[in-house]
This record gives structure tokens, sequence and C-alpha cells, in this order.
């Protein structure tokens, strides 16, 4: 459980012997490839230049690759579910497999057929909207199908068609069933809307207009068809079906090529791994006589290197050194089965400073007694272990997964512990008027809790503050541990220890103001204060110049406006562990409130205890849903702000060794 300490590596050999070099390295998958960067204005040292890499045609593979892919999916129903579209399972291939299926698929044949395939699929598409869109407006007309060729026959007559609300019918038969200008025929009526036909003497074009306008009808303009509207309509409905059939054939030929897919993901991912393998590749350097490659070897495998140099490169030069602070050292953290599934918080927050150590074990130990007080239900936790523990076992396959899930099962775990303690059972389950006087859980809630949270909110909240110290001087300690493995001895005692000297003081001095404290205390704690305050003004503001500006600066830093900590910095973030206190007060009273809903439909009869039963399992389902996830924010939020920001350096890059791997794709082993 720490970082894995490394060389720094620098070979150099014959240029002629580059390529079968970097083969060879690339199949031991030992070393971190970094920018290779040697002066150029010396005249005595040789022309280097970025080694020469192929990544057009890779780029391309990917991108026909991932094109084929995009539109396999959108007509081949995925059978992954959820779980399984977030935590992905690599696939896991032999050599053999991986070199068949590259010399088996044609990437641009089958990218070409998609293609192809894909823009006849969406021209048809236009084509059918555009075919349904037509018969839309056709359907209008179908009542005046035979009419229509006679009415276009028709001299010095203008027609008018239009649809319109039966109400504004009404209202226009009301007003003008007198007019001398305007003939009309119903020709259908469809819900409340009526389609009406007029007309009128050309002579009276202008007065028809007037009147149309008036009522707000809106003429409907007829077809420019040959022949029958219904003969037409029938003819794009013929159309419409070829259509469909053509898109169906499509449809089973894009099944047929679904069953490339895993061979398509196969080959992308090869193609994926090639492109990262230019990538590193590119990053070293070769002049007309010389390959220069610049990196990082754990020290554990530099054995192995040193082999395959004497068996293979005997005209190789190879230097080894210590990683400097100035030095991007790539960080590669070795932890066993128990804290891994802790490096999540580490991957989100990103990795910490080659030179300090690994946070994982004190992560996990805060996040799980933070999610513990969170949560604290024995039942929830029971529920939560067992889900998980299932899931475990469900996915064992995905490995990102199982490691997710095992944080939820130590969480369970601790839920079940802190539960027990604060007193927390399904709510308040245990009370006589759920389960009878003097029953089982209420025996056992007695008998171990510790604090009831209900009862004593105010000892709970202190608790809560307590431990918010108890976190934030354990932050600060570890800071100092980290400094002193970096061998910073000022930055560990003017940053780490004249704050545990000064705080604690602090916090007995400001607890005087609300409550009494003994003597002794109060003197030990105003001298504590007083000596630690006196040290961090000497010391925070040392990289100042000048003597006013280094005191200026030691003295504001004791209220948090400059340096690394701060009195104002110190009591904002105690606080915020009062959080803890109001998500498990939360849990626990919403519990309670599922209760009293249950017990009223408990009438004594076998429907009552049935439905008792199914109210108090659903309501729990819900409330455990909900809390769940503020046990898991909130902690995490703890973690990442008020306590790595009293240590935690984080940013340096990941350990990535030269050699093949791959999210999508693992090599394995010979099957069987």
């Amino acid at each position: 459980m720490a970082i894995d300490r490394l060389y720094k590596t620098t070979v150099f050999l014959p240029a002629n012997d580059s390529r079968w070099f970097l083969s060879r390295l690339y199949d031991l998958g030992i070393f971190h490839i970094t920018d290779t960067c040697f002066p150029t204005d010396d005249s005595h040292s040789p022309h280097f230049q970025r080694y020469p890499t192929v990544v057009v045609e890779i780029e391309k593979n990917i991108h026909k690759l991932n094109a084929t892919l995009s539109i396999l999916k959108k007509f081949v129903q995925q059978k992954n579910g959820f779980v399984d579209g977030l935590f992905p399972v690599p696939l896991q291939i032999t050599r053999e497999e991986l070199d068949r299926e590259l010399s088996r698929l044609n990437v641009e044949t089958l990218h070409k057929e998609c293609l192809e395939q894909f823009e006849r699929y969406s021209t048809l598409q236009k084509r059918q909207e555009q075919l349904r869109d037509e018969i839309s407006l056709l359907t209008v007309f179908l009542p005046l199908s035979d009419e229509l060729t006679r009415i276009g026959d028709v001299r010095n007559v203008s027609f008018f068609y239009c649809r319109t609300p039966h109400s504004r019918w009404e209202r226009f038969l009301k007003d003008v069933s007198s007019s001398d200008i305007l003939a009309w025929q119903t020709v259908s009526q469809v819900k409340r809307e009526m389609n009406i036909l007029f007309a009128h003497l050309n002579s009276d074009k202008d007065a028809a207009r007037r009147i149309f306008t008036k009522y707000d009808f809106k003429e409907l303009p007829f077809p420019a068809v040959s022949g029958s509207v219904k003969d037409h309509v029938d003819k794009l409905v013929s159309e419409i079906d070829g259509v469909v059939r053509e898109h169906d054939a499509i449809r089973r030929r894009f099944l047929e090529l679904a069953g490339d897919g895993r061979s398509l993901e196969i080959v992308l991912g090869y193609w994926e791994n090639e492109s990262s393998k230019m990538a590193a590749q590119g990053r070293c350097a070769v002049s007309k006589r010389i390959f220069a490659i610049v990196g990082y070897v754990k020290t554990k495998d530099r054995t192995r290197l040193d082999s395959m140099l004497c068996e293979g490169f005997p005209q190789a030069s190879v230097f080894f050194e210590d990683p400097s602070p100035s030095d991007k050292t790539p960080v590669s953290i070795t932890l066993n089965r128990f804290f891994q599934p802790a490096r999540l918080f580490i991957d989100m927050f990103g990795l910490p400073n080659y030179f300090t150590f690994d946070p994982t074990p004190f992560v996990l130990v805060s996040f799980l007694i933070f999610f513990g007080l969170c949560f604290g239900d024995v039942f929830y936790g029971l529920f939560l272990t067992a889900f998980s523990a299932w899931m475990i076992q469900k996915y064992r396959r995905s490995e990102s997964l199982s490691n997710f899930m095992k944080l939820f099962l130590y969480a369970g775990v601790s839920t079940m512990i802190f539960g027990s303690l604060t007193g927390g059972w399904a709510g308040d389950l245990y009370n006589p008027a759920y389960l009878g006087e003097n029953n089982l859980l209420l025996r056992i809630k007695e008998r171990i809790t510790l604090l009831d949270v209900l009862s004593k909110p105010v000892v709970a909240l202190v608790a809560a503050i307590c431990l918010g110290i108890l976190n934030q001087f354990y932050g600060i300690a570890l800071r100092m541990y980290g400094e002193l493995r970096r061998k910073n001895v000022v930055n560990a005692l003017s940053d780490g220890l004249l704050w545990l000297i000064m705080l604690p003081g602090f916090l007995i001095l400001l607890s005087a103001i609300f409550i009494k404290v003994p003597e002794d205390v109060y003197r030990v704690g105003k001298y504590m204060a007083i000596l630690g305050a006196i040290g961090l003004v000497c010391t925070q503001g040392r990289n100042e110049k000048g003597i006013a500006a280094k005191i200026f600066t030691g003295i504001v830093s004791l209220y948090g406006i400059v340096g690394t900590y701060g009195c104002s910095s110190f009591i904002g973030d105690i606080l915020s562990y009062t959080r803890i206190l109001a998500l498990s007060l939360t849990t626990t009273i919403i519990g309670m409130a599922f209760n009293i809903v249950a017990v009223l439909f408990k009438t004594g009869t076998v429907l009552g205890t049935v439905l008792f039963v199914i109210a108090l399992i659903s309501g729990h389902l819900f409330n455990f849903t909900m809390s769940i996830l503020g046990a898991f924010i909130h902690p995490a939020r703890l973690i990442f702000l008020e306590f790595f920001g009293r240590f935690y350096e984080g940013g340096a890059p990941r350990f990535q060794p030269y050699g093949f791997g791959n999210q999508r794709i693992i090599l394995i082993e010979k099957r069987g």
C-alpha cells in the first residue's frame, strides 16, 4: 500500500536499432515514456528531433470503425443493461484471436457498405415522410375526388374549398343564408370541423373574398394532380409500401453486419492501442546516428530492463537516477485487495504527488466513519451489505464494478455498526407500538446503544463537531508526515506542528466563552495558543522579502487570509461536519414517519398485517434510496474539501507503461 518507487531512466542506442528496441520494449510493458527533450543550440551535440511516427492511417481506421459501430448500434438493439453500460467489461482475447480478426475483417469494405446503406436508409426515410405529408394534404380532398376534374372545366366560376370549425360555420349560415353571391355545398364533417366547397362568379370575386376574410375561412388550394385524387393517393400508398419493404431489407442487412460487432470492437481496440503506441513513440528523440528515450521504470522492474538491453542491445547506454521534485514524475500505486475500492476517491481527485504518500488507507477509514454515521441504521446497513455482495457475485467479471460495490459492502458494515451504536433500527421499529411490548429489537437497542441521536441531539451535535476537530488534526498530522517524507523539516514544523499546538489552545480559549473550563486546562490552552501563534507569526511569512513583510504575513495568516490554513478556515471546516448529524437525523426521522404510516394499516386482521408489512417495506425502501445518495455525497465532500485540503497534493500524471493496454480489449494467454 504505497506509491511505487521509480527510477528515472535514460537510454541511448544506435538509431538503426530503434525500431527493434521499441518493439522489445513494447512487449516488455514496464517503461513509462516521457517527453525526451535535449538542447539543440549546442553545435557539439547531435541534432535530435522527435521520433517519426505514422498516425494518419491509424486515425482514419479509428474514425471508420467508430462510424461503423455507431451506425450498427442505431439499428441493432443492445442487450447490455444499465449497469453494463456504466461499467463495461473489456473483451478478453488471445493474441491468435486478435491476429485472426485483423486479417479477416476488411474495415474499408465494411465501413463503405454501412455508410452506403445508411445513406440509402436516410434518403428513403425522408422520401417516406414526404409521401406521408403529401397523402395528408390530399386526404382532405378525397370527398371531392370525382368532382375535381369537373370543377376545373367550369368557366366564369371560381371555387373555394376550406375546413372550418362547426361553430363558425353555424354563425356563417345564420348571417348570410340569404346571400346571392355564394353557393356552397357541405362536403364532409370530421368531428367538429366542416369541409365546405364554395362557388361564386368571377365578377363577384372581391365581394366573396371579403366574406371569407370576415369569417376567417382558410382556403385549401386544390392539388395539381391528374386524374382522380383517390387514384393518386393509392399510388402514393403503394410507393410508401415499397419504401417500407426496402427499409426492412436494409434493417435485415444491418442485422447481418452486426454479427461482426464483436470483431469490430476487437479491431477498434487494437487500433486505439496503436494510436497510444504512436503517441508514446513520438515522445522519443532521434538523430542521424543516435536514438534517445527518457522515462520511468519501477525499481522492481529494473533488472528486467537491464537484461533486455544486455541480451539484445549491447551497444546501448542506460542511466538510472532518482526522480527530482522538478520532474513531472508519474505515479503508480500498489494496493492490496482490501483497500482497492477506495481508489475511486483518489482517481476522482487526482493522483498524489510522487514525493508524498498514498492516502488511500486514511481516506477509506474516514469515509467509512462518515458514511456509517450519516446512514446509521442497522437494517439499512444489512440490506446494503447483502445487495452489494450480490452485485459483486453477479458482476465479478467487471473489476471496476466489483471494486465500486466492495466500497458499499464496507459502507454497509459500517452502517450496521454505527446504526447499532446510535439506535437506528429502521427508524424506530423497536417501538412497542409496532412490535409489541418488550420486543427483541427494543431489548437489543437498549443494551448496545451508545448515543441516541433523537433523544440527545445536542450531545450528538457536539460529538459531530469533535469528530470534525479530530479529522482536521488528523489531516494536519498527515501533512507533517508528507513533508517529513520529502525531508522538508521546516515545512513540517511550520505548516504542521505549530498549527497542532496553536489550534487546540485556540479551541480551549474559545470554549471558555461558552462553558466553564478548569483553570489548569485554561492555563495550558492559553500558553499553547500564545506559543503556537508566536511560532506561526515568525514562520508563515518565511518566503517573503523583508522583516516587515514576513511579520505582517505571519499575523494575517493566523486568520487565514494568506498561508496554508487559518483560524477562520478551521472553524468553518469543523462546522461542516455538522452535516453528519443532519443526515443521520433525516434518515431516522423519515424512517419513523413511514413507520407511523405503516401502523395505520395494522388492524389486527390478516389483511391488515399484510398491508402493514407492504407499507413498511416500500416506505423504508424509498427512504433507503433517497438517503444513501446523501450518505455518499456528503462524506465525499468532507473528504475532498475539508480533509484533503489539509494535506493532499494531487494532479500527478499516471504511470502508463509502454505496452499493450486498452479499456476495450485485454490480451490473455491461450484458452483452456
